[in-house]
């Protein structure tokens, strides 16, 4: 307005410029809800969704059906045919789902319900489309599609809902044509021909005479199966390889599909097992590469060979083509895998089982005893069995019927047990078996002191009976003392009890022609009383342990006890006074059967303490794949019902562990404990009655060495108990011990030859250096097993340089045999010399006596002699005696003499006096006073003369004299 006195304020949706007279609205795609725009870029742009006219106060959201795509929009857009919204505000439309029809500005998809020879083209109200009849010259399939232009050759009227191919005689140059045009006379119309064509067959025939020209289809030849026409004037053509033509009249030949191949010119056939075709039209199929294989008719290889087996069976077959031989893998030892073998479905033949069906390690099932048991109990699965029958860990499906459990060696009816391997028998009651165990210890000791009363008997050597056996005994006594084979039977059987145990214990496994039969010799001399009249199985391995713990601690009692009884029976039948209060006759008789306890707890310990430590000692099956870390389960070998791990393996161990005090660790600190006791007269060579009683115990060694029985117990504990405490799944490590322990040993022994006799010394090192090789033989076939079971022999002997486990048990047993000869020849050698060495020896024994003395006695011989005529001489007795007597003791002044006043004392101390008679020698005042204080002592006396003159001798008569 013209004359105003101030200025308005801007209106929203406009904007006015300084001196404005009027505002101007924002341009389309902007709006403002704003009074104090001054200019046009102050608007706000219409986000994406939205539009805004001209002078717009807000954006507006596109409805359903529409969109608008970036900011600044005017206008929004309608969704296009094909595409639909059914939001507002959208800045894009979504494609129509197919079968569904969406035409322009669509807000949802609709079903297209439109019948053949009708399409859907415009929306009416109710948002349904209409369906319209299809024009001429096209084709309309109806539901949502389209009217389809009719292609030339072919015509279509309205409403139709395909088009119609040109019959013989007409053709249609032109596309969406409303119908066929006739032919002209002389030319030729095949049917939906697109234009007229020169007089020719058509294709899939031919002129039968190619040098004429066709006057009628008439003459036209069908084309022969086995090739092709392409038409007009060409002649049939045969099928060239990988092609076929089936039947007559064919246009063009077939390829062969894919896993086919072309046998002939009219047929194709199914490759067969172990080839395959990965392409069309192949004239031959493709032999697998090893060591993959095929099912008839496959495109590529995805199958293993017969002789391996698939690991992965989730892998997928290219890429067991691609890498066949990561995938698989030579059949385990002893299975059967014939094509299409995967790893849960490995035939596992008669006389095997497995732990799993994810392991491809088979376990040979023993036979226990009977002739090709394990055959019987384990039936396998082997040729075709189902692969439902490989199921969990610990399966029995491998078992026959009545077997259960590891290598199928339980019994499935309760109560009962195993006999020779294949046959089971019912358990007998318990009451009645302990009976028998009682009575048979009973009979034991009524029979040992029977037959010790008997040889007692001295009167009955002569009687017609039994005097033979008498005599032949007191023969065999003499024999077995003279050679001194108490140490040699020691030797052998602590080398028999440590040599018997590598199956239980180190679980090695090797060939059973070799260990069978020390197996079955182990069997037999065990101590277990329960399994005489109550097997394994009929009794849990807690009360069997009681009865092979307890039995021989009960046995060792009741000889003990007879020992008391027999001193104590004798002492009330004394008359008085008695030499002995009653306590220590008792211990004298305990003291008198300690020499039987002591061979009795010498034989029983390594086998009781190896039945105790077994508890422990578990069977490992494997139940992982090979190449993937090692998985177990483990069952206990002495009572298979019972997985280690378990809460009833560890109510085992905890009784063990009671008997490992008692057994073990008790036997241990016994013979420590006697011979600690011993130490002192043992040293003093004054025997009493505890060292005789204990002599079982150091007879055999060196004095020094006198305690080398506990170190060889201790030996024999580790060896077949204590590396048992070692887990099963460290199995090796008992072996990495045991090697270490042999090894030292050996040395040891050789270093301090502990033993009196030199053959015992050599035997001792002999059986030790044996007793290594052999678990050096252990170490090698289980490195050898264990490369066989987790990649293949081919890799065992390329590490090992062997391909079997007899070649290792061959070599070694060779080398063991080298090792006897050599020690043979060095003991037969060592005793000649030995033999040659100018010592005084027993008759009985071929041995130099033992030179013990009584108490408070320090020499074996006192010399007295006069230092004028005898020194000399005396010297060299003693020198000589030592010589023929080593260890002899013998006093002589020079070397012993302290004090002159204690002539008297020496003479006390020495055992046997030797009085030296030479010249003066009954003038001295100290040989008066050493010949009156050996007659006081009663000493033994011995005396020598020297009668030559010239040495300080005299005759009788003038000795005589000189007293």
């Amino acid at each position: 307005d013209t004359g105003a006195t101030g200025c308005r304020d801007c209106e929203q949706g406009r904007y006015c410029a300084k001196g404005a007279s009027a505002p101007l609205p924002c341009d389309a795609g902007t709006y403002s809800d704003k009074t104090n725009l001054a200019d046009a870029s102050e608007c706000t742009d219409a986000s994406p969704g939205h539009f805004a006219t001209a002078g717009s106060t807000q954006q507006t959201a596109c409805r359903e059906g529409s969109f608008a795509n970036g900011t600044r929009n005017g206008a929004c857009e309608l969704c296009k045919e094909g595409h639909y919204q059914d939001k507002s505000a959208a800045a894009a439309c979504v494609r129509c789902a197919a079968g569904k029809f969406c035409p322009q500005g669509s807000s949802r998809e609709l079903d297209a319900q439109c019948k053949a020879g009708t399409y859907a083209r415009l929306t009416d109200r109710d948002g349904d489309p209409e369906c319209l009849d299809c024009p001429a010259g096209s084709s309309c399939a109806g539901g949502g599609a389209v009217p389809a232009v009719c292609s030339p050759g072919t015509a279509a009227k309205p409403a139709q809902g395909q088009c119609t191919v040109c019959g013989v005689g007409t053709y249609q140059p032109d596309s969406g044509a409303v119908g066929c045009l006739e032919c002209a006379p002389g030319t030729l119309c095949p049917k939906g021909s697109s234009a007229e064509l020169p007089a020719s067959c058509p294709a899939g025939f031919y002129i039968g005479n190619a040098s004429t020209t066709l006057k009628s289809l008439d003459d036209c030849i069908g084309c022969a199966p086995g090739s092709f026409c392409a038409g007009g004037a060409a002649q049939p053509t045969a099928c060239a390889p990988g092609s076929i033509a089936p039947s007559g009249n064919m246009s063009a030949c077939e390829l062969c599909s894919i896993g086919h191949f072309a046998a002939s010119n009219t047929a194709c056939e199914e490759c067969e097992a172990g080839t395959y075709a990965a392409s069309e039209g192949l004239s031959q199929c493709t032999l697998c590469p090893h060591p993959l294989s095929s099912k008839n008719g496959n495109v590529t290889c995805s199958i293993c060979k017969e002789g391996f087996y698939l690991q992965d069976a989730s892998a997928l077959p290219d890429d067991i083509f691609r890498f066949p031989t990561d995938y698989c893998k030579p059949c385990p030892p002893s299975a059967e895998c014939s094509d299409n073998t995967a790893l849960a479905t490995i035939g596992v033949p008669a006389g095997y089982w497995r732990a799993s069906p994810s392991s491809a390690v088979l376990t040979a099932c023993r036979d226990f005893g009977g002739d090709r048991a394990g055959e019987a109990r384990c039936a396998g699965n082997e040729h075709g069995a189902k692969q439902a029958s490989r199921v969990l860990a610990g399966s029995d499906q491998y078992c026959a019927p009545g077997f259960k459990g590891p290598e199928c060696q339980l019994c499935a009816a309760e109560n009962h047990y195993l006999v020779d391997g294949d046959e089971c028998k019912e358990c007998a009651p318990r009451g009645a078996a302990a009976g028998r165990i009682a009575g048979i210890v009973l009979g034991l000791c009524v029979a040992c002191g029977l037959t010790v009363w008997a040889y007692s008997m001295t009167a009955w050597r002569k009687k017609t009976f039994i005097g033979p056996l008498l005599r032949f005994a007191d023969r065999s006594v003499k024999y077995y003392v003279g050679g001194g084979m108490t140490a040699k039977v020691k030797i052998l059987f602590g080398f028999y009890q440590i040599s018997t145990v590598l199956s239980s214990t180190y679980s090695a496994r090797l060939p059973d022609k070799y260990t069978g039969w020390t197996d079955k010799l182990a069997n037999t001399v065990s101590i277990d009383w329960s399994g005489l009249f109550l097997p394994q199985q009929c009794l849990g391995y807690n009360l069997r342990l009681l009865a092979i713990a307890l039995s021989p601690v009960a046995f060792i009692a009741l000889l003990m006890a007879a020992g008391i009884s027999l001193r104590l029976y004798r002492w009330r039948a004394a008359p008085a006074p008695r030499a002995r209060p009653w306590i220590a006759e008792a211990a004298l008789g305990v003291l008198d059967l300690t020499p039987a306890g002591l061979v009795l707890i010498f034989c029983f310990v390594p086998s009781i303490s190896a039945s105790i430590f077994r508890s422990w000692s578990c069977q490992a099956y494997t139940i992982s794949p090979p190449n993937e870390p090692l998985e177990q389960v483990s069952y206990m070998r002495q009572d298979a019902s019972v997985e280690c791990g378990t809460e009833d393996h560890e109510s085992i161990t905890d009784v063990a562990v009671g008997f490992i005090v008692l057994w073990p660790v008790g036997s241990l600190v016994l013979f420590t404990s006697l011979l600690a006791a011993c130490y002192k007269p043992l040293q003093a060579k004054s025997p009493n009655a505890l060292t005789r009683a204990t002599a079982f115990l150091h007879r055999e060694y060196e004095k020094t060495w006198y305690w080398w029985e506990a170190v060889e117990l201790a030996r024999k504990l580790v060896l077949t108990g204590f590396v048992l405490l070692i887990p099963e799944k460290n199995a090796f490590l008992r072996l990495v011990v045991a090697t270490l322990v042999c090894s030292f040993y050996a040395v040891v022994l050789a270093v301090v030859r502990p033993y009196k006799r030199v053959e015992d010394n050599v035997l001792a090192v002999a059986t030790g250096l044996v007793l290594l090789l052999l678990f050096l033989a252990t170490n090698w076939t289980t490195i050898f097993l264990g490369i066989e079971e987790r990649s293949s022999v081919e890799d065992a002997d390329a590490v090992l340089g062997f391909d079997n486990l007899n070649g290792i048990v061959i070599s070694m047993l060779v080398l063991v045999t080298v090792t006897l000869i050599f020690f043979l020849i060095g003991a037969v050698v060592s005793a000649r010399h030995a033999k040659k060495a100018p010592t005084i020896r027993l008759v009985s024994t071929n041995q130099p006596p033992e030179m013990s003395v009584g108490m408070g006695i320090t020499w074996h011989l006192f010399n007295s002699h006069i230092w004028s005529t005898g020194q000399d001489a005396v010297g060299n007795i003693k020198s000589e005696l030592q010589l023929l007597v080593p260890g002899l003791k013998i006093f002589l002044d020079v070397d012993d003499l302290k004090d002159i006043g204690a002539l008297e004392e020496y003479i006390q101390h020495s055992q046997m006096i030797l009085f030296f008679l030479s010249c003066g020698y009954f003038r001295s005042k100290n040989c008066l006073r050493e010949i009156r204080s050996s007659l006081e002592m009663d000493k033994p006396i011995v005396l020598v003369q020297e009668a030559d003159p010239e040495k300080g001798g005299g005759t009788l008569q003038a000795l005589r004299g000189e007293c």
